[in-house]
Protein backbone atom coordinates (compact mmCIF):
# COMPACT_ATOMS: atom_id res chain seq x y z
CA UNK A 1 0.00 0.00 0.00
CA UNK A 2 1.24 3.34 -0.84
CA UNK A 3 1.06 5.32 2.33
CA UNK A 4 3.34 8.12 1.48
CA UNK A 5 1.40 11.32 2.80
CA UNK A 6 2.46 14.61 4.19
CA UNK A 7 1.70 15.23 7.68
CA UNK A 8 -0.67 18.10 7.69
CA UNK A 9 -4.02 17.16 9.03
CA UNK A 10 -6.57 15.81 6.54
CA UNK A 11 -10.30 16.15 7.66
CA UNK A 12 -11.82 13.60 5.22
CA UNK A 13 -10.46 10.22 3.73
CA UNK A 14 -12.42 9.41 0.70
CA UNK A 15 -11.99 4.71 0.11
CA UNK A 16 -13.29 3.69 -3.49
CA UNK A 17 -13.08 0.43 -5.71
CA UNK A 18 -15.45 0.94 -8.61
CA UNK A 19 -15.12 3.50 -11.01
CA UNK A 20 -18.65 5.02 -10.98
CA UNK A 21 -18.08 6.13 -7.57
CA UNK A 22 -14.89 7.29 -8.08
CA UNK A 23 -16.67 9.89 -9.88
CA UNK A 24 -18.23 11.21 -7.20
CA UNK A 25 -15.75 11.19 -5.28
CA UNK A 26 -13.50 13.41 -7.30
CA UNK A 27 -16.52 15.87 -7.37
CA UNK A 28 -16.65 16.05 -3.39
CA UNK A 29 -12.79 15.93 -2.80
CA UNK A 30 -12.34 18.67 -5.31
CA UNK A 31 -15.27 21.09 -3.97
CA UNK A 32 -14.46 20.24 -0.12
CA UNK A 33 -10.69 21.10 -1.28
CA UNK A 34 -11.26 24.12 -3.18
CA UNK A 35 -14.45 25.80 -1.62
CA UNK A 36 -12.84 24.65 2.45
CA UNK A 37 -9.12 24.53 1.66
CA UNK A 38 -8.94 20.72 3.47
CA UNK A 39 -6.55 18.19 2.87
CA UNK A 40 -7.97 15.29 1.21
CA UNK A 41 -6.95 11.95 0.94
CA UNK A 42 -8.60 9.39 -1.56
CA UNK A 43 -7.26 5.75 -1.26
CA UNK A 44 -8.11 3.87 -4.41
CA UNK A 45 -7.80 0.52 -5.95
CA UNK A 46 -8.39 -1.01 -9.74
CA UNK A 47 -11.03 0.93 -11.93
CA UNK A 48 -11.68 3.21 -9.16
CA UNK A 49 -7.89 4.38 -9.07
CA UNK A 50 -7.84 4.49 -13.02
CA UNK A 51 -10.52 6.70 -13.42
CA UNK A 52 -9.17 9.05 -11.05
CA UNK A 53 -5.61 9.77 -12.66
CA UNK A 54 -7.32 10.30 -15.66
CA UNK A 55 -9.47 13.21 -14.07
CA UNK A 56 -6.25 15.06 -13.47
CA UNK A 57 -7.68 16.40 -9.42
CA UNK A 58 -6.67 19.65 -7.96
CA UNK A 59 -2.63 19.16 -7.18
CA UNK A 60 -3.28 19.36 -3.29
CA UNK A 61 -5.77 16.24 -2.72
CA UNK A 62 -3.52 12.99 -2.23
CA UNK A 63 -4.69 10.12 -4.60
CA UNK A 64 -2.82 7.07 -2.69
CA UNK A 65 -3.25 3.15 -3.98
CA UNK A 66 -4.01 0.52 -2.39
CA UNK A 67 -4.20 -3.34 -3.50
CA UNK A 68 -6.84 -6.12 -2.33
CA UNK A 69 -6.67 -9.80 -3.00
CA UNK A 70 -10.66 -10.62 -4.59
CA UNK A 71 -10.03 -14.32 -3.29
CA UNK A 72 -8.23 -13.48 0.63
CA UNK A 73 -10.36 -11.97 2.92
CA UNK A 74 -7.78 -11.79 6.06
CA UNK A 75 -5.26 -10.01 3.25
CA UNK A 76 -8.15 -7.40 2.78
CA UNK A 77 -9.18 -7.04 6.75
CA UNK A 78 -5.58 -6.09 6.93
CA UNK A 79 -5.76 -3.80 3.88
CA UNK A 80 -8.77 -2.61 5.61
CA UNK A 81 -6.66 -2.20 8.78
CA UNK A 82 -3.69 -0.24 7.78
CA UNK A 83 -6.26 2.11 6.05
CA UNK A 84 -8.20 2.88 8.57
CA UNK A 85 -4.95 3.82 10.93
CA UNK A 86 -3.35 5.87 8.16
CA UNK A 87 -6.61 7.87 7.89
CA UNK A 88 -6.71 8.24 11.65
CA UNK A 89 -2.94 9.36 12.15
CA UNK A 90 -3.81 11.65 9.31
CA UNK A 91 -6.49 13.33 12.10
CA UNK A 92 -9.65 12.65 10.04
CA UNK A 93 -13.36 13.61 10.84
CA UNK A 94 -14.79 11.29 8.11
CA UNK A 95 -13.82 8.29 6.15
CA UNK A 96 -16.53 7.92 3.04
CA UNK A 97 -16.24 4.42 1.50
CA UNK A 98 -17.97 3.13 -1.49
CA UNK A 99 -20.65 0.44 -1.37
CA UNK A 100 -21.01 -2.04 -4.46
CA UNK A 101 -17.36 -4.27 -3.71
CA UNK A 102 -17.06 -6.77 -1.37
CA UNK A 103 -13.83 -5.23 0.18
CA UNK A 104 -16.14 -2.58 1.56
CA UNK A 105 -18.57 -4.64 3.76
CA UNK A 106 -14.93 -6.22 5.10
CA UNK A 107 -13.52 -2.63 5.70
CA UNK A 108 -16.94 -1.40 7.59
CA UNK A 109 -17.10 -5.03 9.31
CA UNK A 110 -13.14 -4.14 10.74
CA UNK A 111 -14.02 -0.35 11.43
CA UNK A 112 -16.89 -1.19 13.96
CA UNK A 113 -14.89 -3.63 15.52
CA UNK A 114 -12.42 -0.68 16.30
CA UNK A 115 -15.74 0.85 18.51
CA UNK A 116 -14.18 4.57 18.37
CA UNK A 117 -16.44 7.26 19.48
CA UNK A 118 -18.61 8.95 16.86
CA UNK A 119 -17.41 12.37 17.85
CA UNK A 120 -13.58 11.04 16.98
CA UNK A 121 -14.29 9.51 13.75
CA UNK A 122 -17.80 8.47 11.74
CA UNK A 123 -17.40 5.97 8.89
CA UNK A 124 -19.74 6.71 5.98
CA UNK A 125 -20.63 4.10 3.45
CA UNK A 126 -21.42 5.58 0.23
CA UNK A 127 -24.86 4.82 -1.95
CA UNK A 128 -24.18 6.27 -5.17
CA UNK A 129 -26.33 4.06 -7.34
CA UNK A 130 -30.09 6.55 -7.98
CA UNK A 131 -31.96 3.09 -8.15
CA UNK A 132 -33.61 1.95 -5.04
CA UNK A 133 -32.42 -1.63 -6.76
CA UNK A 134 -29.72 -2.82 -8.54
CA UNK A 135 -29.84 -6.10 -10.38
CA UNK A 136 -26.47 -8.10 -10.69
CA UNK A 137 -25.02 -7.91 -7.44
CA UNK A 138 -24.82 -4.52 -6.41
CA UNK A 139 -27.73 -4.35 -4.07
CA UNK A 140 -26.44 -7.73 -2.42
CA UNK A 141 -23.01 -5.69 -1.51
CA UNK A 142 -24.92 -2.88 -0.40
CA UNK A 143 -26.84 -4.75 1.75
CA UNK A 144 -23.73 -6.56 3.51
CA UNK A 145 -21.91 -3.10 3.74
CA UNK A 146 -25.38 -1.21 4.95
CA UNK A 147 -25.35 -4.13 7.97
CA UNK A 148 -21.74 -3.07 8.73
CA UNK A 149 -22.46 0.37 8.80
CA UNK A 150 -23.93 2.91 11.20
CA UNK A 151 -23.74 5.70 8.69
CA UNK A 152 -25.19 5.95 5.10
CA UNK A 153 -25.18 8.23 2.46
CA UNK A 154 -26.99 8.34 -0.25
CA UNK A 155 -26.68 10.14 -3.59
CA UNK A 156 -30.21 10.24 -4.43
CA UNK A 157 -31.48 12.54 -1.60
CA UNK A 158 -35.51 10.42 -2.17
CA UNK A 159 -33.61 7.52 -0.89
CA UNK A 160 -33.00 9.26 2.48
CA UNK A 161 -36.10 9.96 2.83
CA UNK A 162 -38.10 8.09 5.88
CA UNK A 163 -40.40 6.36 4.30
CA UNK A 164 -37.89 5.45 1.41
CA UNK A 165 -37.03 1.72 0.81
CA UNK A 166 -34.28 0.16 -1.37
CA UNK A 167 -33.62 -3.43 -1.80
CA UNK A 168 -30.88 -6.56 -1.76
CA UNK A 169 -33.46 -8.56 -3.85
CA UNK A 170 -36.91 -7.61 -5.67
CA UNK A 171 -38.83 -8.68 -2.22
CA UNK A 172 -35.73 -8.50 0.11
CA UNK A 173 -35.84 -4.63 1.87
CA UNK A 174 -32.62 -3.55 3.16
CA UNK A 175 -32.71 -2.72 6.81
CA UNK A 176 -32.06 0.73 7.71
CA UNK A 177 -33.58 0.79 11.46
CA UNK A 178 -31.30 2.54 13.81
CA UNK A 179 -28.95 3.73 11.09
CA UNK A 180 -27.62 7.09 10.74
CA UNK A 181 -29.31 8.27 7.13
CA UNK A 182 -28.33 11.28 5.27
CA UNK A 183 -28.98 12.46 1.15
CA UNK A 184 -26.33 14.48 -0.52
CA UNK A 185 -28.76 15.05 -4.13
CA UNK A 186 -25.65 14.51 -5.84
CA UNK A 187 -25.83 13.69 -9.84
CA UNK A 188 -22.64 14.58 -12.06
CA UNK A 189 -24.48 17.21 -13.75
CA UNK A 190 -21.41 19.25 -14.64
CA UNK A 191 -19.94 16.18 -16.61
CA UNK A 192 -22.95 16.00 -18.57
CA UNK A 193 -23.17 19.42 -19.73
CA UNK A 194 -19.32 19.36 -20.64
CA UNK A 195 -20.22 16.35 -22.76
CA UNK A 196 -23.00 18.61 -24.14
CA UNK A 197 -20.23 20.50 -25.50
CA UNK A 198 -17.67 18.16 -26.19
CA UNK A 199 -20.08 16.23 -28.37
CA UNK A 200 -20.73 19.62 -30.36
CA UNK A 201 -16.93 20.12 -30.30
CA UNK A 202 -15.26 16.52 -30.76
CA UNK A 203 -17.71 14.23 -31.98
CA UNK A 204 -16.28 14.64 -35.50
CA UNK A 205 -13.25 14.39 -34.87
CA UNK A 206 -13.29 10.76 -32.67
CA UNK A 207 -15.32 9.98 -35.98
CA UNK A 208 -12.82 10.71 -38.43
CA UNK A 209 -9.90 9.19 -35.90
CA UNK A 210 -11.67 5.93 -35.61
CA UNK A 211 -12.97 5.56 -39.61
CA UNK A 212 -16.27 5.89 -38.63
CA UNK A 213 -17.26 9.11 -40.64
CA UNK A 214 -19.24 6.79 -43.54
CA UNK A 215 -21.50 5.45 -40.77
CA UNK A 216 -24.95 6.63 -40.68
CA UNK A 217 -26.19 5.34 -37.32
CA UNK A 218 -23.82 4.37 -34.47
CA UNK A 219 -25.56 2.58 -31.71
CA UNK A 220 -23.65 2.54 -28.88
CA UNK A 221 -24.09 -0.93 -25.91
CA UNK A 222 -22.74 0.37 -22.68
CA UNK A 223 -22.08 -3.09 -21.31
CA UNK A 224 -22.01 -4.75 -17.17
CA UNK A 225 -19.82 -6.00 -15.23
CA UNK A 226 -21.93 -9.05 -13.55
CA UNK A 227 -23.40 -12.38 -14.21
CA UNK A 228 -26.94 -10.98 -14.80
CA UNK A 229 -25.48 -9.10 -17.70
CA UNK A 230 -23.18 -11.24 -19.11
CA UNK A 231 -25.34 -14.83 -18.80
CA UNK A 232 -28.53 -13.79 -19.56
CA UNK A 233 -28.96 -9.71 -20.72
CA UNK A 234 -26.44 -9.17 -23.11
CA UNK A 235 -26.63 -12.68 -24.64
CA UNK A 236 -30.63 -12.27 -25.08
CA UNK A 237 -29.69 -9.08 -26.85
CA UNK A 238 -27.84 -10.89 -29.41
CA UNK A 239 -30.21 -13.32 -29.71
CA UNK A 240 -33.14 -10.62 -30.50
CA UNK A 241 -30.49 -9.05 -32.72
CA UNK A 242 -30.00 -11.88 -35.14
CA UNK A 243 -33.33 -11.98 -35.99
CA UNK A 244 -33.91 -8.66 -37.10
CA UNK A 245 -34.60 -8.04 -40.31
CA UNK A 246 -31.32 -7.65 -42.43
CA UNK A 247 -32.02 -4.41 -44.33
CA UNK A 248 -33.31 -2.65 -40.78
CA UNK A 249 -29.69 -3.07 -39.53
CA UNK A 250 -27.33 -2.77 -42.43
CA UNK A 251 -26.77 1.16 -41.95
CA UNK A 252 -26.46 0.44 -37.97
CA UNK A 253 -22.92 -0.20 -36.81
CA UNK A 254 -23.00 -1.44 -33.39
CA UNK A 255 -20.39 -0.79 -31.03
CA UNK A 256 -19.83 -2.93 -27.89
CA UNK A 257 -18.50 -0.20 -25.30
CA UNK A 258 -17.64 -2.60 -22.12
CA UNK A 259 -17.32 -1.96 -18.97
CA UNK A 260 -13.83 -1.08 -17.62
CA UNK A 261 -13.78 -3.90 -15.08
CA UNK A 262 -15.07 -6.34 -17.36
CA UNK A 263 -12.35 -5.79 -19.59
CA UNK A 264 -9.92 -8.58 -17.92
CA UNK A 265 -12.09 -11.91 -18.46
CA UNK A 266 -13.50 -10.10 -21.67
CA UNK A 267 -17.07 -12.72 -21.08
CA UNK A 268 -18.83 -10.21 -23.11
CA UNK A 269 -16.58 -9.24 -25.81
CA UNK A 270 -15.69 -12.64 -26.49
CA UNK A 271 -19.22 -13.70 -26.84
CA UNK A 272 -19.64 -10.71 -29.26
CA UNK A 273 -17.11 -11.93 -31.18
CA UNK A 274 -18.22 -15.47 -31.49
CA UNK A 275 -21.41 -14.12 -31.77
CA UNK A 276 -20.59 -11.85 -34.99
CA UNK A 277 -18.62 -14.77 -36.50
CA UNK A 278 -22.20 -16.19 -37.24
CA UNK A 279 -24.06 -13.20 -37.90
CA UNK A 280 -22.18 -11.88 -40.51
CA UNK A 281 -24.69 -9.50 -42.08
CA UNK A 282 -24.45 -7.46 -38.59
CA UNK A 283 -21.90 -4.87 -38.59
CA UNK A 284 -20.30 -4.77 -34.75
CA UNK A 285 -17.42 -3.92 -32.95
CA UNK A 286 -15.95 -3.90 -29.52
CA UNK A 287 -15.14 -0.31 -29.10
CA UNK A 288 -11.40 0.91 -28.51
CA UNK A 289 -12.32 4.01 -27.27
CA UNK A 290 -10.76 5.17 -23.81
CA UNK A 291 -13.58 6.26 -21.64
CA UNK A 292 -17.46 5.67 -21.56
CA UNK A 293 -17.24 9.30 -22.16
CA UNK A 294 -15.82 9.11 -25.73
CA UNK A 295 -18.67 6.88 -26.45
CA UNK A 296 -21.37 9.41 -25.06
CA UNK A 297 -19.45 11.83 -27.55
CA UNK A 298 -19.99 9.74 -30.93
CA UNK A 299 -22.94 7.74 -29.97
CA UNK A 300 -25.95 8.34 -31.95
CA UNK A 301 -28.15 6.45 -29.76
CA UNK A 302 -27.35 4.90 -26.38
CA UNK A 303 -28.37 0.44 -25.73
CA UNK A 304 -27.78 -0.84 -21.73
CA UNK A 305 -29.63 -2.91 -19.73
CA UNK A 306 -28.79 -1.09 -16.48
CA UNK A 307 -26.66 1.24 -15.47
CA UNK A 308 -26.30 4.06 -13.53
CA UNK A 309 -25.32 6.03 -16.28
CA UNK A 310 -28.66 5.41 -18.21
CA UNK A 311 -30.30 9.13 -17.04
CA UNK A 312 -27.29 10.76 -18.62
CA UNK A 313 -28.05 9.39 -22.15
CA UNK A 314 -31.17 11.40 -21.91
CA UNK A 315 -29.75 14.20 -20.26
CA UNK A 316 -27.33 14.17 -23.54
CA UNK A 317 -30.39 13.83 -25.86
CA UNK A 318 -29.45 10.25 -27.29
CA UNK A 319 -32.31 8.04 -28.01
CA UNK A 320 -32.33 5.64 -25.54
CA UNK A 321 -33.03 1.36 -25.17
CA UNK A 322 -33.29 -0.28 -22.04
CA UNK A 323 -32.33 -4.46 -23.98
CA UNK A 324 -32.18 -7.73 -22.23
CA UNK A 325 -33.95 -10.71 -20.70
CA UNK A 326 -36.03 -8.79 -19.07
CA UNK A 327 -37.17 -5.30 -18.26
CA UNK A 328 -35.39 -3.68 -15.49
CA UNK A 329 -38.08 -0.77 -13.80
CA UNK A 330 -35.77 2.20 -13.25
CA UNK A 331 -35.95 5.72 -13.51
CA UNK A 332 -35.69 5.81 -17.61
CA UNK A 333 -38.47 2.74 -18.29
CA UNK A 334 -41.19 4.03 -14.63
CA UNK A 335 -41.27 7.68 -16.80
CA UNK A 336 -41.64 6.01 -19.87
CA UNK A 337 -38.34 7.95 -21.20
CA UNK A 338 -36.76 5.19 -22.93
CA UNK A 339 -37.42 2.35 -25.09
CA UNK A 340 -37.88 -1.19 -23.83
CA UNK A 341 -36.26 -4.37 -25.92
CA UNK A 342 -37.07 -8.48 -24.65
CA UNK A 343 -37.84 -9.90 -27.94
CA UNK A 344 -36.92 -8.93 -31.41
CA UNK A 345 -40.21 -7.13 -32.01
CA UNK A 346 -39.66 -5.43 -29.45
CA UNK A 347 -36.05 -4.50 -30.79
CA UNK A 348 -37.11 -3.88 -34.48
CA UNK A 349 -39.77 -1.03 -33.40
CA UNK A 350 -36.93 0.58 -31.09
CA UNK A 351 -34.49 0.44 -33.49
CA UNK A 352 -36.36 2.05 -35.63
CA UNK A 353 -37.79 4.97 -33.62
CA UNK A 354 -33.96 5.62 -32.72
CA UNK A 355 -33.00 5.97 -36.44
CA UNK A 356 -36.03 8.20 -37.26
CA UNK A 357 -35.74 10.18 -33.69
CA UNK A 358 -34.47 13.89 -32.89
CA UNK A 359 -34.74 15.62 -30.16
CA UNK A 360 -35.98 19.33 -29.71
CA UNK A 361 -34.11 21.66 -27.01
CA UNK A 362 -37.71 22.23 -25.68
CA UNK A 363 -38.50 18.26 -25.12
CA UNK A 364 -34.80 17.95 -23.51
CA UNK A 365 -35.80 20.37 -20.85
CA UNK A 366 -38.63 19.08 -20.37
CA UNK A 367 -36.80 15.51 -19.65
CA UNK A 368 -34.02 17.03 -17.36
CA UNK A 369 -36.52 18.45 -15.04
CA UNK A 370 -38.09 15.18 -14.84
CA UNK A 371 -35.04 13.05 -14.20
CA UNK A 372 -33.51 15.45 -11.82
CA UNK A 373 -36.54 15.19 -9.58
CA UNK A 374 -36.34 11.09 -10.05
CA UNK A 375 -32.73 10.92 -9.49
CA UNK A 376 -32.92 13.46 -6.19
CA UNK A 377 -30.57 15.96 -6.95
CA UNK A 378 -29.87 19.55 -5.88
CA UNK A 379 -27.97 22.07 -7.40
CA UNK A 380 -27.49 22.88 -3.90
CA UNK A 381 -25.26 19.38 -3.02
CA UNK A 382 -22.24 20.91 -2.14
CA UNK A 383 -24.17 22.75 0.74
CA UNK A 384 -25.63 19.26 1.94
CA UNK A 385 -22.44 17.34 1.82
CA UNK A 386 -20.44 20.02 4.12
CA UNK A 387 -23.12 20.05 6.78
CA UNK A 388 -23.31 16.11 6.77
CA UNK A 389 -19.46 16.06 7.33
CA UNK A 390 -19.16 19.18 9.66
CA UNK A 391 -22.45 20.00 11.44
CA UNK A 392 -24.34 16.24 11.55
CA UNK A 393 -23.96 15.44 14.89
Amino acid sequence: MNSNVTSTTSLVCFIVCDGGPAGHFAAFATNLFVQNELQIIIYATGPALTKLKDLHLPNGIQLLSFTIDDFNREQQEQVAIQLIDNCLKQGALSIIVDIGNKFDGIFQSVSSKRNLPSDMIRFWCYYDNPEPYVPGGYSIKAEETIKASQYILFANINLAKTDSIIYSLPEKKIDLINKIVQGIGYYPVTEVEKLLQQREIERDTLRVHNSWTNVKHLFVYFGGNNDAYFDQAFPAFLSNLSHIDKTLVQDILFLLHQHPAAKKQNRDGLLFQEWLTKNTHIQGIISTLKTSDQAQIVADAALYYQTSMASQFVLLGLPTMQVGHEVYHDVLVKFDLCYTAINATELAIGLTRMKERSQSSDKIQQRKELIYNAIGYTPDWPNNLRRIIFDYK
